[in-house]
């Protein structure tokens, strides 16, 4: 509220918003201008600002991403709230805080004011991403044409490319590009690059000054970049394949030209408002006498007469072109204020046509040296664009089809939903609009150039590859489980046979059972064993006679079985059981001792020896032999032979 309770035009538009009231029908463009024509009063000016349905609160509590545009102008500080939460992105809110000081971005204490202004529009900036501009004065945007190459090659051919051509010191710019499309030069495939060049030194001071205000800043573009976001957001529909924009400003226009929204050529004009005003005091002061002049709206009559040969300041020369033709208010006794709409037109139409030209001159080169396509459109912005008269001058001068580019217009917001606010009000926020449109994938970033995007492409290739490999695993184990389930549900139903199979056995096995069994069996045993051992000194003969061969004979032969085993009662067996567990821990040696001669030739003595060492060895009785005596003796008889004694471990 205003002082004495009245409305501002501020108070009137949140309540039209909001749904609390209707604008009064005469009072829209007034109440508008009135606002913008009031000169600051230091802190006490208030925020001009507009804000979504309320709808747009509850988009900001979801999940969905809210972008920050912020524009720090030459006389306040626009911010614009967007919401992109899938489809066409929905604004929810635009403000404007005017500076106390002409000065105020650079005095000390302006990163306070940054912050404190954020927070009373934005509130917590908490999951917001914050966009702002960096100044394209000094920034370079031209296209360039390289080989087609594998696209990891690209960053490296634009960067040397670049370097060839510009010759710039990677420590003072920050090189930035983007691919456009694939061009056919000379019938070689060809990839036309976007590329653009800003002093880093801006870069970081406009990261300083949002770091000390404590917002992180996520993205900062340029001004070509800006609008060529508001054409691939969707927001604005160019309704045309090639089109250009043009921006006339204080000092200086820019002049862009997009092709599908790609921008494709960027430039500066040094030409704007203030050729206009210097055109107007050059003819005022040349002016002479009186009378009136009728005034044709072809501005080709001659200038009126003037009753007075006082020249205008640049002040009044100013204030004077914005009463005439942007609908200031301006008494007749002030200097100037004599003076028509067409009058002025007329005085200024000089460097209006200046500016026609450079556009001529631009669109010449884009289709005869650079050999594109004719511009179909041309979208206008800047204040002095919203009159009427003016843009008609323009069209006709340059006979395309023409259009002001006021993205804010009921036509893309919806009716009524800004209230109040004029053209040209709201042609201020096209920037800033254009910024919380900005995203990764449509907008160039400073902040985020083709090195941090490469970094980043890398990461996802990891990652992907990461989560294919666990996918991969996942199916594998999920193969192995199937698997399993599988094995499980055979031996399952195997399980239940054989239980089928047991419930029929009589009799029904239990414990008791089980245990006579395993007496039988014991008792078996022990039968078993006894038999072996009173057989066993047979065995070792009849084994030891099988594997002797004829030049062998045998002199003597002393088995050791060991102690044998008696009958009796339980105490004995209790007996011979420790005795066999004492033996296992023990392992006492069963030895066959064997005293044998070999007869024959001398010189087979050795192999002989061998070979019954090696058959006794592979006896299942027998384990290896070990010779304890051998040596070559002379009997009466039977002349040489050798004598040798081995010992046999039995099994």
């Amino acid at each position: 509220m205003a002082k004495g309770g009245k409305d501002t035009s501020t108070d009137k538009l949140l309540n039209v918003i909001r749904g609390k009231g209707d604008a009064p029908a005469g009072s829209a463009g007034g109440a508008a201008a009135g606002a913008k024509r009031g000169k600051g009063k230091g802190p006490g000016r208030a925020a001009a600002s507009a804000k979504g349905p309320r709808g747009a609160r509850v988009a900001r509590k979801s999940s969905s991403k809210v972008v920050v545009g912020v524009d720090i102008g030459p006389d306040s500080l626009r911010i614009a709230r967007v919401n992109h939460s899938g489809g066409r992105p929905k604004l929810l809110g635009f403000h404007r805080v005017p500076f106390e000081t002409p000065d105020a971005p650079d005095r000390p204490d302006f990163p306070q004011f940054l912050r404190a202004s954020l927070s009373e529009t934005c509130g917590s900036l908490k999951g917001y991403e914050v966009w702002s501009l960096v100044s394209s004065a000094k920034s370079e945007l031209w296209h360039i044409q390289i080989p087609k190459v594998p696209r990891r090659q690209i960053p490296d051919a634009v960067y040397w490319t670049v370097k060839k051509e510009k010759q710039f010191d990677e420590r003072e710019f920050i090189l930035d590009f983007e691919v456009q499309e694939e061009v056919m030069e000379k019938g070689q495939p060809k990839l036309s690059i976007m590329v653009y060049l800003t002093p880093r030194k801006q870069v970081e001071q406009l990261k300083t000054l949002f770091s000390k205000a404590g917002v992180k800043l996520a993205g900062a573009t340029i001004s070509p970049i800006a609008i060529q976001t508001l054409f691939r957001s969707r927001w604005v529909e160019s309704g045309a394949r090639t089109y250009s924009h043009l921006y006339v400003g204080r000092n200086w226009s820019r002049i862009d030209i997009f092709k599908d929204n790609h921008i494709v050529l960027s430039r500066g004009i040094k030409a704007g408002t203030n050729s206009m005003v210097e055109a107007l005091m050059e003819n005022y002061s040349s002016l002479g006498g009186t009378g009136e002049a009728t005034i044709s709206l072809s501005m080709e009559d001659e200038l009126p007469q003037l009753g007075s040969t006082q020249g205008l300041t640049q002040e009044q020369a100013k204030h004077v072109l914005r009463s005439k033709l942007l609908g200031y208010d301006m008494s007749l006794d002030q200097p100037g204020g004599e003076l028509g709409q067409e009058d002025v037109l007329r005085m200024i139409r000089p460097a209006v046509e200046r500016l026609v030209r450079q556009v001529e001159r631009t669109f010449e080169y884009h289709t005869t040296t650079m050999g594109k396509e004719r511009v179909e459109k041309i979208f206008f912005s800047g204040e002095i664009t919203t009159n009427r008269m003016l843009m008609e001058f323009i069209h006709t001068q340059l006979g395309i089809t023409s259009h002001l580019l006021d993205p804010l217009s009921p036509e893309y917001v919806g009716p009524g939903a800004l209230g109040p606010v004029t053209e040209s009000e709201r042609l201020e926020y096209n920037l800033v609009l254009a910024l919380a449109l900005s995203d990764n994938a449509i907008t160039p970033n400073l902040l985020f150039t083709y090195k941090a995007k490469e970094k980043e492409r890398q990461v996802r290739r990891l990652d992907n590859a990461i989560m294919a490999s666990a996918g991969i695993v996942i199916v594998i184990l999920f193969g192995i489980y199937l698997w399993q389930q599988t094995v499980i549900g055979a031996k399952q139903s195997e399980i239940a046979g054989l239980q089928v199979q047991l419930n029929r056995y009589q009799p029904q096995v239990d414990r008791n059972l089980l245990i006579q069994w395993a007496q039988k069996v014991n008792q078996k045993n022990i039968d078993l064993k006894r038999a072996s051992r009173m057989y066993e000194g047979l065995s070792v003969v009849s084994e030891l006679a099988r594997l002797t061969p004829p030049g062998i004979k045998i002199a003597d032969m002393q088995l050791d079985l060991g102690p044998g085993e008696s009958e009796g009662g339980q105490e004995q067996q209790e007996q011979r059981g420790r005795r066999a567990r004492s033996a296992q821990r023990e392992e006492p040696e069963r030895v066959l001792i064997l005293d044998a001669v070999i007869l024959g030739d001398s010189d087979a003595f050795d192999t002989m020896l061998t070979s019954y060492l090696i058959k006794l060895e592979n006896s299942r009785l027998f384990k290896t032999p070990v010779i304890h005596k051998r040596v070559v003796e002379d009997f009466a008889t039977s002349g040489e032979v050798l004598h040798f004694v081995i010992h046999i471990n039995l099994v």
